[in-house]
């Protein structure tokens, strides 16, 4: 098993930074201040950084930031989805059924089909009462997953033949047989299992390999994991609160990193089997709520915009 070492790219200072992504056409990385309701867009400085490059203040809580193929962005906020124009415009795709003073949507990704998949959680971290959904390019809401606790990251096998799925309460990544003609997800599985006394399972991303990178909310971590459970390589940040993760960059070589810098709230720390006092130092450490990105010697896949 090899390590690396993540660099600070972007000292963001998020409170929650969270869902990157990497727009392949336009050649930019996307990313989210979920606290602040802040979109981020970032891109190469042309010596081998990255800077911020533009922003969108919603001033509202969101889960994910996706591009579309008509333009502008696909936001998951509160409980809606919502379209972003470039200039900032902001208008109402979809809502899911769902009370927004209970739960809120978190990570989002599009499946292969162009097909908006996006989960909540509660605001009281209650288990079992959050869901996972599909959104169609047409708008229409389908429930995925019921008695979620608390919805983290989606991807798909390169092959498109399997779901990868991150409840957070669960502590382990959940595969599936994933059907697109049926729009069905079957033969639930776990193939990696991350206990709390290692920290808690946040987003994640799939390689051109088939191997899955998980950010470990707490120690710092994003590891990469063949699909049959082995770990291979970890990559280490210097802010605790890692929260997911992409590959982007020209030649989609780069491993984008968010993070966090909050104090963590007390239902989530035996989740993550962190203390108070870790809690507490977590905002102050060195890039917390940063950007980092790191080259692991492997590549990612183009991420499918959304359809609608």
């Amino acid at each position: 098993m090899s390590r690396l070492i993540a660099k600070l790219a972007i000292d963001a200072r998020s409170t929650i930074g969270e869902g990157p992504t990497w727009d392949a056409q336009g050649q930019r990385l996307i990313w989210s201040d979920n606290a602040s309701g802040t979109i981020f867009e970032a891109r190469s400085d042309g010596n081998g950084g990255w800077c911020t490059s533009r922003q969108w203040a919603l001033n509202r809580v969101t889960g994910a930031a996706i591009p579309r193929t008509k333009g502008g962005l696909i936001v998951a906020s509160g409980t809606e989805i919502l379209i972003l124009g470039e200039a900032g415009t902001v208008e109402t795709f979809a809502r899911i059924d769902a009370d927004p003073s209970i739960v809120k949507l978190n990570d989002a990704r599009c499946d292969p089909q162009g097909r908006l998949w996006t989960g909540t959680y509660a605001h009281d971290f209650r288990p079992g009462i959050s869901t996972l959904y599909r959104i169609d390019p047409d708008g229409a809401v389908t429930t995925m997953l019921e008695q979620v606790g608390l919805s983290n990251g989606i991807d798909w096998s390169p092959d498109g033949q399997t779901f990868y799925y991150i409840d957070s309460f669960t502590a382990a990544v959940a595969a599936f047989d994933f059907d697109p003609r049926r729009d069905t997800i079957s033969r639930r599985r776990n193939v990696i299992e991350v206990p709390a006394s290692e920290g808690g399972l946040d987003g994640m991303t799939v390689d051109r390999e088939g191997c899955l990178w998980l950010a470990i909310f707490g120690p710092g971590e994003v590891r990469r994991y063949s699909p049959c459970g082995e770990l291979l390589m970890r990559i280490e940040a210097s802010a605790p609160a890692v929260t997911s993760c992409c590959f982007g960059g020209a030649d989609c070589g780069e491993l984008f990193i968010t993070s966090a810098a909050l104090r963590i709230p007390d239902p989530v720390l035996p989740v993550i089997g962190w203390t108070a006092e870790l809690a507490d130092n977590a905002a102050r450490a060195p890039g917390a709520g940063g950007v980092f990105v790191a080259r692991p010697g492997v590549f990612g896949h183009r991420e499918t915009p959304f359809a609608g």
